[in-house]
Parts: C-alpha cells; structure tokens; sequence
C-alpha cells in the first residue's frame, strides 16, 4: 500500500492532457453543430436568462472558437498551468450552458480539471516543457484526483448498499429496460434469468465497495482496473453515455505510476513521442 502513494506519477499527467483535451475538442464540436437549438431559449427551458453564461449562449460562435482554440493550446501544452485553468472556467460555463445534457462525468471532471490545474503535465508531449518547480504541489494535485475517483466508488457502492433495488437485486435490470433496442440486445437474454441478473447485480456492488484497497494492493491493482474499464464500455456501448464512460476510463490511468506505465507504453511510443524517458 505504501508503494501506491510514493511511486512518481510524471508519465500520465502528459498522456491525459491531451486525451482529455481532445474527448472535449470532439464535445465541443458535436454541441457547435446544435448551437442553434442548444443556445436558443425558445428550445432550452434550462439556458440560464441572466449572467455571463446568458451573454456567451447568445455569442456561442464566438465562445465556441475561443474556448476551441485554448483547447488546442490545452492539447500541444501551450501556456502550461494558465492554459489548464482556462479549461476548467470554459469546462464551469459549458455546464451552465448545457445543463441538459449534463451528465455525471461532467460534474467529476469539473472538479479533476480543478485540481489538474495545479498538476505538472507538461514535462512530456508539450510544446513548452516545464521546469519541475512545482513537483510536490503536482503530486498533491495528481493525488486530490487519485482520492476524488475513490470517493466516488465509495460514494456510489454505500448508495448502491442502502437502495432498495439493489438490495433486491433488480437495479441493473431496471438500468438496462430503460434504453431502446434493449430487448433485442445481448444482455436481455442474460438479464431476463433472475439468477444472472442478481448476479451482476451483487457483483457491481462488490466491484466498488472492494474497487480501493484492490487498486491500492499492487497485485490486484491492474486486474481492477480493467474489471472497471469493461463494465465501462459495456454502459458506453448500451447506454450511449460515451463522454461520462471516457472520462472515468482516462481518470484511471492516474492510478498507475510511471515504472507501470513504461511497461504498458510501446518502446516506439516511447522512442517518438517521450524520448526525455530514455534519458532519465
């Protein structure tokens, strides 16, 4: 358990910056095209009528293209810490803007992206290295996202531990009936037996009430991650939540450290696009 919280965690920060930036580049682009109907308070009840996130909605073009373009600087590491803090007020407004279609992984990257503001992430893949003045105040953010993604599994198996439906262990059922196409799916011949059903069902419970000490245990750690990351992409691929499940998938990659992220990396990947590693 010791070795989770003193291993160096330097590799990933860089790694997440830019797939983070890119998930919400990709996101941006899909709202700019329903920008007409998104930002028009004819069509949205929820569009906040007063305030700065009223005056960008009726500006959304122009928000649109500056909040682009620091995503952008965002991606090549371009203005370093600066750049990270314009994401998270953009990220804070697009909420406000979107409250419709905001959904659960907005609001735990809302506060990642308010702790990666202080992280050191751009020692690799940036245009603008960084010095390594900040590294004890980089660890600390990196560990603020590392114990905020352990109290949502936490959070989430005392909720699932108290509700009734998972105590009777019929939620997933239930979760899974509420989406179209559902009957002609794969899991509907799974989830129709009782005993399958409760069984996924228990076992979801299990997976975040155990899903701490078995990321902290070294032995165990990678074996749940990719337990987690599967039960992702089966919510991703049924449900359609594609952001939310992205987001939590790449909040994972924090729980590894640089020596386990050398052994996953490629060496050409490594030779290309980190060679600072080969001269550490």
């Amino acid at each position: 358990m010791k070795e989770f919280w003193i291993a160096q965690r330097t590799i990933y920060p860089a790694l997440f910056r830019v797939m983070i930036g890119l998930v919400l580049f990709l996101d941006l682009i899909s709202t700019y095209s329903s920008g007409g109907i998104l930002f028009n308070p004819v069509f949205n009840g929820f569009l906040p009528e007063t305030g700065i996130a009223s005056f960008l909605a009726e500006h959304y073009q122009l928000f649109s293209v500056g909040y682009g373009i620091v995503l952008i600087a965002f991606i090549l590491g371009v203005g370093k810490n600066l750049t990270s803090f314009l994401v998270f007020c953009f990220h804070l407004v697009v909420m406000e803007m979107t409250f419709s279609l905001m959904t659960w992984g907005d609001i735990i990257l809302k506060f990642s992206l308010l702790y990666f503001v202080l992280a050191d992430s751009f020692k690799y893949l940036s245009l603008q290295k960084s010095n390594g003045n900040l590294s004890f105040i980089s660890q600390l953010a990196v560990w603020s996202i590392i114990l905020h993604l352990f109290l949502v599994y936490l959070n989430n198996a005392y909720f699932k531990i108290l509700d009734k439906d998972w105590q009777q262990g019929i939620a997933v059922f239930y979760s899974f009936s509420q989406y179209s196409g559902f009957q002609d799916s794969f899991w509907y011949s799974i989830l129709s037996h009782k005993f399958m059903a409760n069984f996924i069902n228990y076992f979801i419970i299990f997976q975040q009430l155990t899903f701490v000490p078995l990321v902290l245990w070294k032995k165990s750690r990678k074996l749940a991650i990719i337990v987690s990351i599967f039960i992702h992409i089966i919510m991703m691929f049924q449900f359609g939540l594609w952001k939310f499940e992205i987001i939590v998938i790449l909040l994972y990659g924090f729980l590894l450290n640089d020596r386990e992220w050398r052994k996953l990396l490629p060496a050409w990947f490594q030779k290309k696009y980190l060679p600072e590693l080969n001269s550490n």
